[in-house]
């Protein structure tokens, strides 16, 4: 009587490659999506500023946060500088949406093939 098992299966050069590979790319993955949330956070916080200045007259000076120190500027020109900021963080949350959607099709290319070979034998889905 024959018996095989799959316990014994053999984890080549190649498939240790493809391991480290989609560990690497689960990393950069979770790092984006912090990263996109922290910039969800941050328009919100520059919504509600600016949403507060409504009440505030024009000419009025305001601090105003550049780098680590505040700067006095003029309600009108916070508006501009939180209207540039936002600009800025969205095209950057698109870019990472991007990449994380690059990522994410990485992550499942290899995730597929080492599932194929290795079946039940590795855990490659999030806990």
């Amino acid at each position: 009587m024959k018996f095989t098992s799959t316990d014994n299966i053999e984890v080549d050069r190649q498939d240790q490659q493809k391991i480290n590979s989609f560990s690497r790319f689960n990393l950069q993955y979770h790092e984006l999506i912090r990263l996109n949330q922290a910039r969800k956070d941050e328009l919100t916080r520059l919504s509600d500023g600016k949403d507060e200045m409504e009440l505030m007259e024009d000419d009025e000076k305001i601090p105003y946060k550049f780098g680590d120190s505040f700067v006095r500027v003029s309600v009108e020109k916070a508006r501009t500088l939180i209207d540039e900021q936002v600009v800025q963080i969205k095209k950057q949350f698109e870019e990472d949406t991007k990449k994380i959607e690059e990522t994410l099709k990485q992550m499942n290319n290899l995730k597929a093939k080492l599932y194929a070979k290795f079946g039940s034998q590795i855990n490659l889905d999030d806990e």
